[in-house]
């Protein structure tokens, strides 16, 4: 047993060593490489309320996911709220490719990501899809994305999300704007852009990669570290350690039937965002509203009306 977690600790390490050389490869003004880190926040709750009865109720979940880029030390987070969509891959997917079509945001033509080894989120068929999709469009000619273990995370990201969690701690948050506001006050040097998330930002990946993509012979679960390249963008190479002197194993990830040109071809599907808010939930925030200022009533009496109207009696 020992052994064992000796063993994950070692691989731990190399992880970290690997993405720190990573990290200062892509500071290089020459390098060809830049590198991002990505990861959803612990979910951000509102309205911020201290009255005893509403410390057991159930509050409006809002998600923030941290991009950090190595190569300028910027970090940009994009925030929604469960009244918009959820948080699944879908979402991750679908904001990532928000913060990198930003005009202002100036990658080099080789990305290197780095997240957690998350399946439901970061690792599975609709990431792939995008990397595929960016490639073949020609805003990459490689992306790479590398896991590091379970348990295990040292994210930029979550020095990122350290300092927002402090920041939050001394701040009042009623509803996003105030959320957006603290988010880019929480780091003086460097502050955070925020990038608002809204319904049509959302694009169905799952159904799109259905489509196109069949990874059974992948085993992507395995993989630590996935290659999608300009020459081939469907035939994707994966290893599973950072080990130099392991083999790639490539993969043509292309349905039969479907082309490269389809793929160019094909917009991208708006994916179909409905209000998830429970009754139950919407009626703990109803019983808020007399401890929320007026001025934000509106935001939540609005998300109230929306929940009754989709769960008529």
């Amino acid at each position: 047993m020992k052994a064992k977690l000796d063993l994950h600790h070692r691989k731990a390490e190399k992880d970290r060593l690997e993405m720190e050389k990573d990290g200062n490869l892509s500071q290089i003004p020459t390098a060809s490489i830049s590198m991002m880190s990505i990861d959803l926040e612990q979910v951000l709750f509102l309205p911020t309320l201290t009255h005893t009865q509403m410390f057991y109720s159930r509050q409006l979940s809002c998600y923030n996911l941290g991009i950090h880029i190595s190569d300028t030390g910027t970090a940009h987070m994009c925030l929604w709220d469960e009244s918009i969509t959820g948080r699944g891959a879908n979402e991750i997917g679908s904001a990532l490719l928000k913060c990198l079509n930003l005009p202002a945001l100036n990658m080099k033509k080789n990305l290197v990501i780095w997240s957690d080894n998350c399946i439901g989120q970061n690792k599975n068929k609709m990431m792939l899809f995008l990397f595929i999709y960016l490639v073949h469009n020609g805003k990459f000619e490689k992306i790479e994305q590398k896991f590091l273990v379970s348990g295990h995370s040292y994210l930029a990201c979550d020095r990122d999300f350290a300092q927002i969690e402090r920041r939050k701690r001394v701040t009042k948050n009623y509803v996003p704007d105030h959320l957006e506001k603290m988010i880019r006050s929480a780091q003086h040097k460097n502050p955070f852009n925020v990038i608002r998330m809204n319904r049509e930002d959302f694009k169905n990946l799952q159904e799109i990669s259905d489509s196109f993509l069949n990874t059974t012979k992948l085993n992507i679960s395995k993989a630590c570290w996935i290659e999608v390249s300009k020459k081939n963008p469907t035939l994707v190479r994966t290893k599973t350690t950072f080990n130099e002197m392991e083999e790639w194993t490539s993969c043509n990830v292309l349905k039969r039937g479907k082309t490269l040109s389809d793929l160019k071809t094909t917009p991208l599907p708006q994916l179909d965002c409905k209000n998830p808010i429970s009754q139950e939930k919407a009626k703990n925030l109803e019983d808020m509203l007399d401890y929320i200022p007026l001025a934000y009533i509106s935001f939540y009496t609005g998300i109230i009306e929306k929940t009754k109207q989709n769960n008529p009696e």
